[in-house]
């Protein structure tokens, strides 16, 4: 909740509704997460088990976490766009994920559209709510406010993280080599995954271009992992993991050199 306040404190509304008319960038981004990136967990399948299959292929159909916007911020991308993204996917997701999970794994997962409702206000409704009241009522630079708001934001992310893999320490802890090579090829699919979403967004505005991009690759761990932890118990835990480590390897790389 605190990482979206400080995130949203730059958005004004009529942004919201400009990105909410923009159909190509929504459709793209649609298109990448919930049907690219389930072929993409496909390839899995010859290599690893078929819980870990599972695994990757629940981590890959999960809605954009909410900390893609923090990402794109990071990336100079369009924050509002990474924002709509993460709202719309997620509310979409309480049909898609199921429905992906039970064609290519055939397990019926049970979403409790209820609680995801209630996470989804919680993380996204009351702190988007917050920075808008602040923005009206309290007139000063909010931009660079934000700005300097931005080492906060990092270590509130960096705690999400350590929240997100904890659940998974001991489990990883027991094949320690195997886990490194499911990283390597996690990381090595989420880098598919941006390649070709660059490909695709070519034509769109940059911002636009980035913020696919990174809600494309940047997914919510901690909806997988509880969607997971229901559906097939601790062993589907390792893939959850990998993937959570692997999308932020793969933007501190990437951001490495692409610096200016």
């Amino acid at each position: 909740m605190f990482l979206m306040f400080f995130v949203t404190l730059s958005i004004e509304l009529k942004e919201v509704a400009d990105t909410l008319r923009n159909y190509p960038v929504i459709a793209m981004g649609l298109f990448t997460s919930f049907l690219m990136m389930p072929l993409l967990a496909l390839l899995t399948k010859p290599f690893f088990s078929s819980i870990t299959y599972a695994g990757t292929l629940l981590a890959f159909c999960c809605p954009s976490a909410i900390v893609s916007a923090f990402w794109t911020k990071v990336f100079k991308g369009d924050v509002c766009t990474a924002l709509v993204m993460s709202i719309i996917t997620s509310l979409i997701s309480i049909v898609t994920i199921p429905a992906t999970v039970l064609i290519a794994v055939g397990t019926v997962l049970n979403v409790d559209v209820p609680s995801m409702m209630v996470n989804l206000a919680e993380i996204i409704l009351i702190p988007m709510v917050a920075s808008f009241l602040v923005r009206r009522f309290i007139h000063v630079d909010w931009d660079r406010a934000s700005s300097y708001g931005s080492n906060v934001q990092l270590g509130l992310l960096a705690l999400v993280i350590w929240g997100s893999v904890a659940p998974g320490v001991k489990i990883v802890s027991e094949n320690i080599v195997e886990f490194a090579l499911l990283n390597a090829f996690v990381l090595a699919l989420l880098g598919l995954a941006f390649a070709f979403t660059h490909f695709l967004t070519m034509g769109f505005e940059p911002r636009k271009e980035i913020s696919i991009e990174i809600g494309t690759v940047i997914k919510n761990a901690a909806l997988s992992l509880v969607l997971g932890l229901a559906a097939f118990g601790p062993s589907i835990v390792p893939p959850l993991t990998a993937n959570l480590i692997a999308q932020n390897i793969l933007l501190v790389v990437a951001r490495a050199f692409t610096r200016e």
